[in-house]
């Protein structure tokens, strides 16, 4: 049998196993990943808490904490034959964090500038991080319920759903410390919601 009809034989068959809960794209790998990306977040959130909060001092831990993920998206884009859902979660983890970081900053530059740029455009950063933080919630929870290996993305969605209703009500000190806390939470959440899942795809493959 040629090697194209073997390839795309392979490649129906995993497909249906997705379908049927047989086997998941990712493994117990993308799980280390959610933790490192965690355990980073906590530890910028800490870090945060300890700084005063200035500009001069916010900045360079903006680089590290994006230097992290980054980092790691790049080590796997590079590796060989990894599943695109696997490429498409490390991305979204990069760009979810980006959003949140985002909107913590909008938040603080519309206390601390109030009283410099006015009311209204105090309140149109306010409603844009707001915004923000809503597209991309209901985009994520969108995401899960049409595919569920993309069920992390309520996970990550747990980060921007807090973040819209918690921000805007902390003092500004706390902006960054709370954002890189609930990225923290998220990416925790979609490790246990993984975890879930590769269980269950385990007993599902035994039971059949």
């Amino acid at each position: 049998m040629p090697e194209d009809v073997i390839g795309r034989i392979n490649s129906d068959l995993g497909v249906i196993q997705r379908a049927i809960g047989l086997h998941l794209s990712f493994g117990e790998g993308m799980l280390r990943f959610g933790v490192v990306l965690g355990l980073t977040a906590a530890g910028a959130s800490v870090a945060s808490l300890l700084m005063e909060n200035n500009w001069f001092q916010v900045v360079p831990l903006a680089a590290i904490m994006a230097l992290v993920p980054v980092g790691l998206f790049l080590r796997f884009h590079r590796t060989p034959n990894v599943s695109h859902e696997i490429n498409l979660q490390v991305l979204v983890s990069v760009i979810i964090y980006a959003v949140v970081w985002i909107a913590a900053c909008g938040y603080s530059l519309a206390t601390i500038m109030g009283d410099t740029i006015g009311t209204a455009r105090t309140a149109a950063l306010y409603a844009t991080s707001i915004c923000l933080l809503l597209a991309f919630t209901l985009m994520l929870v969108r995401s899960a319920l049409r595919n569920r290996e993309r069920y992390y993305c309520l996970g990550l969605a747990t980060s921007t759903l807090l973040a819209g209703m918690l921000l805007p009500v902390v003092n500004p000190h706390y902006s960054y410390p709370i954002a890189h806390c609930l990225m923290a939470v998220g990416y925790l959440t979609s490790v246990a919601i993984q975890r879930v899942q590769l269980r269950d795809g385990v007993a599902n493959h035994a039971a059949h």
